[in-house]
């Protein structure tokens, strides 16, 4: 097992040990440049072996128990799925005699593998030591082909303390190869010619885009076109928002229906090309390399469909595309697009304040991770990114508590950037306990928790839609400062928005030395209105 990680270059793994996994740790004993980072509950392994991959562009790898460590890892699982990153579970098995048979043997379910389908790519059991690496290959060459998803492999207690057979021993396997999926010649003939003959064109980046390495390539193109450039929540940083052509994020944002509506052919790459709601004589060119995205939001008849990798798809498009001088009017008109959505936005609330304070506080090349509270809304609308994997969601998931775990993740998976987390008080006590595994590690990290004392969203709801009768909603939080202190952390309060800026700078340059620490800042506010 340990040698064949090693051979796919994983070099760390997030784990909570138990009883059917003792082998498999006492081997990782003798493999020094893997490094085990143990948490303080499940959820924070598959959460923060997501927040590592989408950061470092390779697999996460997460181990747990059976059962009930499968049952609290999947919630990262879901997640990872959603945001289509490849995370590994490694997950132990009850005794091989009892697979199945309802034994009642330690942390037996029944059927493990089908809690796992419905949020893995691919999931697998080996049950012989002889099986282990063949599986673990297969689970890496099946997160490296096609669209990137999380995979499955569980082991029952004896094949990981048996011996392998003389034929096994010659391991590891070669590692597994990226198989990117080649659009075809045809396909993209058709893309171009539809994109060169298009009066208004728009692109619209996905996720595909950042996680597929294809943002250079996204630009060219978008400029070829002279189009304006939308992005989804987990396509922010598919283009530096600074750039003239990038008008927003269209994340539930009615502001940019215009722009959408003025199109006459959108060009979608790595997304799943929701809530366009086409006019009539509206086409989109939809590059996604999973050929399940067509048809589904939109219809198949307005659809120049190109499964393929979106790198190797939009290089090829961009050779395909005539050479123009830029048109200065639609990049003028993506410009007053972009004022005129913020603009709309501030009239909202003050939560796009809170934005501005965050990027204002934010290294350039900082990560922002976001978890699912008003404030990050705001941020998926708001927050300009500049670089890509730089901003982490969760997609459709909407998981609550991923943000602080899965930011421990993003900063072993780059150590010498800055990560900040932003997250809601509900939230952060999803997975604060992990303040523990950061100061264990050393890992380092600021954490913005907007309080209202309520999970904010649910009591919004109760307070607009059911005639403010709140039930459940309402909470009492902890002492934040006194908390994070009392794992070893640092506390700041910052009761005005003002000097939240200098507390995150504060924070960021206090963790970069060897001997700095986490930092929480706790910023109270009132109740928000919806950002929507």
């Amino acid at each position: 097992m340990a040698a064949q990680l090693r051979a796919e270059g994983v070099e760390v793994i997030f784990g909570l040990p138990g009883d059917q996994l003792m082998a498999a740790l006492d081997a990782l004993v003798d493999v020094p440049e893997i490094h085990y980072i143990v948490t303080r509950h499940e959820q924070a392994t598959t959460y923060m072996a997501d927040g590592y991959a989408r950061t470092a562009g390779r697999p996460g790898v997460a181990m747990v128990v059976p059962g009930v460590g499968v049952y609290n890892a999947a919630s990262g699982l879901a997640t990872a799925y959603a945001c289509c990153s490849p995370v590994l579970l490694l997950a132990g098995q009850v005794n091989r005699h009892g697979i199945g048979r309802g034994l009642g043997l330690l942390h037996d379910v029944h059927d493990q593998l089908e809690i796992v389908r419905p949020v893995t790519k691919w999931a697998t059991r080996a049950t012989e030591a002889d099986a282990i690496a063949p599986a673990i290959h297969e689970a890496f060459a099946r997160m490296r082909s096609g669209v990137p998803r999380p995979v499955e492999v569980e082991v029952p207690p004896e094949a990981f303390a048996e011996k392998t057979t003389a034929a096994a021993q010659a391991v590891p396997l070669a590692a597994a190869r990226p198989v990117p999926v080649v659009p075809a010649q045809a396909d993209l003939a058709a893309a171009a010619a539809a994109l060169a003959a298009a009066e208004s064109p728009l692109v619209v980046a996905g996720g595909g885009v950042v996680l597929g390495g294809a943002t250079d390539e996204l630009r060219r193109v978008a400029e070829l076109l002279s189009a304006p450039v939308i992005t989804t929540r987990e396509g922010k940083g598919a283009i530096d928002d600074r750039h003239p052509l990038s008008v927003g994020t269209a994340w539930v944002n009615r502001r940019l229906r215009p722009v959408l509506a003025a199109a006459d052919v959108i060009l979608a790459v790595g997304t799943r090309a929701q809530g366009f709601g086409l006019n009539p004589g509206q086409r989109v060119v939809h590059v996604d390399a999973d050929p399940a995205a067509f048809g589904r939001s939109v219809p198949a008849e307005a659809t120049v469909a190109v499964p393929g990798d979106a790198r190797l798809a939009l290089a090829a498009l961009a050779d395909l595309l005539p050479s123009r001088a830029p048109d200065q009017a639609r990049i003028a008109a993506a410009q007053a697009a972009r004022r005129d959505v913020r603009a709309q936005l501030d009239a909202i609330g003050p939560q796009f304040r809170m934005v501005d304070a965050l990027r204002e506080g934010v290294p350039e090349d900082g990560i922002l991770v976001c978890d699912t509270t008003t404030v990050a809304y705001a941020c998926h609308m708001a927050y300009p990114v500049y670089q890509p994997r730089t901003y982490l969601s969760t997609s459709y998931m909407g998981t609550l508590g991923f943000g602080y775990a899965a930011s421990l993740g993003v900063k072993v998976a780059a150590p010498d950037r800055p990560v900040v987390t932003v997250v809601g008080d509900g939230g952060f006590l999803f997975t604060a306990n992990e303040l523990a595994t950061a100061v264990q590690h050393g890992i380092h990290t600021v954490t913005v928790v907007f309080d209202d004392g309520a999970y904010g969203n649910s009591n919004r709801d109760q307070r607009e839609k059911f005639g403010g009768r709140e039930l459940g909603t309402a909470l009492r939080n902890p002492d934040w400062v006194a908390l994070a202190r009392a794992f070893g952390a640092e506390g700041v309060l910052v009761k005005d928005l003002a000097e939240l800026p200098a507390a995150i700078r504060s924070a960021v340059a206090a963790a970069e030395p060897a001997d700095g620490c986490s930092t929480v800042i706790a910023v109270p506010m009132d109740r928000l209105p919806s950002p929507f």
